[in-house]
């Protein structure tokens, strides 16, 4: 009889040790956190962090549902076939389909986003903001969690702690994990992927 395997380690990361790469239409930077394709290639979902700086265009992704959080960055604006979007501090969210054409107006200063997209009816994302809150993080296939202020401990694993601009991937069923905030105005992003 074969052991089951071992689930893996949580993949520790920090954003700006990421490799950085244009956006798709070349008005600004990304950085993927993390991604899954299907059997055949074609993108399940993806989790990237994008660095804003001036007004201008967002891509579109035809059959693509998108989430966006604000990481850090002042007052930003987005807007589209009569809807908008604004995003006014850190755990700001807004929640768009990707084939929509939308214009970004210059942020108040550099400004960083946390992009989630899903294949629309193919995978689903569920984000959550946790500020001064002890978790332990839900079972999912993939779960992405971000520290965007403050620092969180890991109960239970001798010296994991995560700072501002740090996370981690867990994939499968990993053990199960706490993490505690240790410092006041703490703030956790949960991503969970399905």
């Amino acid at each position: 009889m074969t052991p089951p395997p071992v689930p893996a380690a949580p993949r520790r990361f920090a954003i700006d040790e990421l490799p950085r790469e244009r956006w798709k239409n070349g008005g600004g930077w990304t950085r993927t956190v993390a991604s899954a394709t299907d059997a055949d290639g074609q993108l399940r979902w993806r989790v990237s962090v994008a660095d804003i700086e001036a007004a201008g265009p967002f891509s579109a992704f035809a059959g693509l549902d998108r989430s966006a959080v604000m990481l850090r960055g002042g007052r930003l604006r987005l807007q589209g076939d009569g809807q908008a979007w604004t995003f006014d501090g850190p755990g700001s969210l807004a929640q768009f389909p990707g084939e929509l054409a939308l214009q970004c107006d210059a942020p108040d200063r550099p400004t960083r986003l946390w992009n989630v997209m899903v294949r629309r009816g193919v995978a689903q994302a569920r984000l959550q903001l946790l500020r001064e809150v002890a978790t332990d993080l839900p079972a999912a296939p993939d779960l992405l969690v971000f520290v965007l202020q403050g620092r969180f401990d890991a109960v239970g694993v001798d010296g994991l702690s995560l700072g501002p601009g740090e996370g981690l991937h867990r994939q499968g069923a990993a053990p199960a994990l706490r993490l505690t905030p240790v410092e006041p105005g703490s703030l956790l992003l949960v991503t969970e992927l399905r």
